[in-house]
């Protein structure tokens, strides 16, 4: 008997470290986006975040989706819920002060989505990131990069699929509690089915209390592939993206909050 409670004593000691370095976030996010003069997606998602431990987190990040537009003169729409990403991002954070944090993400968007009526893509997508951020004080910079491994596009409905999207984010923090960012987005390489984006973006963070936060994210195309513009409003603890360094970034909210959706139709076949 004092065997097995020496033994319950041991594990429960070498537990203890595990969970208290695991964590939970939540985290919402409502936006609109403005895809051409006729067309344009309203998202409501959510994210559950868990991170076992300081370097691993994972991702699920459901999404219900209005869609519409103006067909032949005729306005047609479509509403439900939206594919379904689920990421496992890894990164490495040197002890170092003004060391680079690099990390990795693989990302699997389920197709929980009706792509009859353009809510999802209909079939299983795979996708990467690798990511680089530094911090220096007050300053913040982070450089990713993002790729489809796998059926259609894993990183956004608002990426080419088979392009590499780019994106190059700085912050600052103009106040104990309050950080400016900005964004640029690239997509490069070809791609036959979708035109190439190129966006610029610009947000706010607000931190309320411990890692709760109030987010206002918006951005605009630089091109006639892009889209017109979006504009995302957030609030929680999580706010998952498949960067690996950089999911608290505006292009990273705006792209989760967009994820699930399918620009090639609209309105149930």
């Amino acid at each position: 008997m004092r065997v097995l409670v020496r033994c319950a004593a041991l594990l429960l000691a070498a537990a203890s470290p595990v969970a208290a370095q695991s964590a939970i976030g939540v985290g919402t996010s409502a936006g609109v986006v403005k895809l051409t003069d006729q067309r344009s997606e309203e998202a409501l998602s959510g994210v559950l975040e868990y991170q076992p431990n300081a370097w691993l987190s994972l991702y699920a990040i459901p999404a219900v989706l209005h869609l519409s537009d103006n067909v032949n003169g005729r306005p047609v729409s479509s509403s439900g819920l939206g594919d379904l990403p689920l990421v496992v991002a890894a990164s490495y954070a040197s002890p170092t002060p003004g060391s680079p944090t690099v990390g990795a993400a693989l990302l699997a968007v389920l197709p929980t989505g009706n792509a009859a009526c353009g809510l999802g893509s209909g079939q299983t997508a795979a996708g990467l990131d690798l990511g680089v951020a530094i911090s220096p004080r007050l300053a913040h910079l982070a450089v990713d990069a993002s790729r489809s491994l796998s059926g259609a596009s894993a990183q956004s409905s608002l990426d080419a699929p088979k392009a590499t999207a780019l994106h190059v984010e700085a912050g600052y923090d103009v106040a104990p509690r309050w950080t400016w960012t900005a964004s640029v987005g690239v997509d490069v390489g070809s791609d036959s089915t979708q035109a190439l984006s190129r966006v610029i973006g610009a947000g706010v963070r607000h931190t309320l209390a411990h890692s709760l936060m109030v987010t206002i994210d918006g951005s605009h195309g630089l091109t006639a592939a892009s889209p017109r513009w979006i504009l995302s409003v957030g609030v929680g603890t999580a706010f998952g993206g498949s960067s690996p360094v950089t999911p608290t970034t505006p292009l990273r909210r705006l792209k989760s909050t967009f994820n699930s959706g399918n620009t090639a139709k609209i309105g149930c076949r």
